[in-house]
């Protein structure tokens, strides 16, 4: 089966994609030998405009890479990405990121903090007192403007991280497990915030995470990677409703048969069946005719 047609979203016109992955490779040396090590290779996903994609795939099969090449920290040996059928060679406030530790300034306020973008854009003083305003009841820090990072748990820190790459308007935002540093129950309540941050901005959002169930209650669709070289081995539409709440989903019966299909993916196990799955129904309907064999 031609790889391509796995990453058409069930029930999406055909549009232009907004972001394009193409055939995307990146060799490492590794440090002390001159041995090549191939962190991605043939990598291919299409994402459409305001989609959430989560990546999950094991530790070492180049999902940070990804995120590197997609924002303009780092080059590709092969392959390209085009977003909104242009491709991309550098950084560029079109493309924010949010990473596992935060990287907040720390002699910025939180307000300062969220500014930055939007000093960088040139963005009027008026106007950015407002954006600023906004996104601080966004992402519920109101009370907190001038307190600086050290004066906030690790939560209330990445909502500000959050804030500040939204604030200046990109196009398309990349997260790299900005969850993995706080505890489990602020996890779930930052999952639920995430989410409905998402839903009133319409973003454009690829999520990595090394969490099955992260990725499978927050996400559109989960693309699963392969071990290095990452590659996609499969892309599973979710299909659960929307709006939604990771907190909620969790314990449904759709929720664990989608999470138990990436488990499988991710150790390798051959499928309920021998064809491709895509969707809740697909999943339900392969258990199912697999238990009467």
């Amino acid at each position: 089966m031609a790889q391509d047609s796995r990453f058409e979203r069930s029930g999406v016109p055909d549009v232009p994609a907004k972001i394009e992955i193409r055939g995307l490779g990146r060799t490492f040396k590794k440090r002390g030998t001159n041995e090549p090590f191939h962190a991605l290779s043939g990598f291919n996903l299409t994402v459409q405009a305001g989609e959430f994609v989560t990546v999950v795939g094991p530790s070492g099969c180049g999902k940070s890479t990804l995120l590197d090449i997609l924002v303009g920290l780092a080059k590709a040996d092969e392959g390209q990405i085009l977003i909104d059928g242009k491709p991309i060679s550098a950084p560029s406030l079109d493309r924010g990121i949010v990473l596992q530790g935060y990287a907040l300034f720390p002699w910025r306020s939180v307000r300062k903090n969220i500014e930055f973008g939007l000093e960088i854009k040139r963005t009027p003083k008026r106007e950015r007192a407002e954006i600023v305003a906004h996104f601080i009841k966004l992402v519920g820090l109101e009370g907190f403007e001038n307190h600086y990072p050290y004066e906030l748990s690790g939560g209330m820190q990445q909502r500000v991280a959050i804030a500040r790459a939204l604030a200046y308007d990109p196009e398309a935002l990349f997260m790299d497990e900005p969850f993995a540093a706080v505890d489990a129950q602020t996890r779930e309540t930052m999952q639920d915030e995430l989410l409905s941050i998402w839903e009133k901005t319409n973003k454009t959002v690829i999520f990595v995470t090394h969490s099955i169930e992260e990725a499978v209650g927050l996400a559109d669709r989960v693309a699963v990677v392969s071990k290095s070289p990452g590659r996609i081995k499969e892309v599973i539409d979710v299909g659960l409703p929307r709006p939604r709440r990771v907190s909620q989903v969790r314990d449904t019966t759709d929720f664990n048969i989608i999470t138990h299909r990436v488990r499988e993916l991710l150790q390798d196990k051959e499928p309920v069946r021998a064809r491709e799955i895509t969707s809740t129904v697909n999943v339900s309907e392969a258990i199912a005719e697999e238990a009467m064999i």
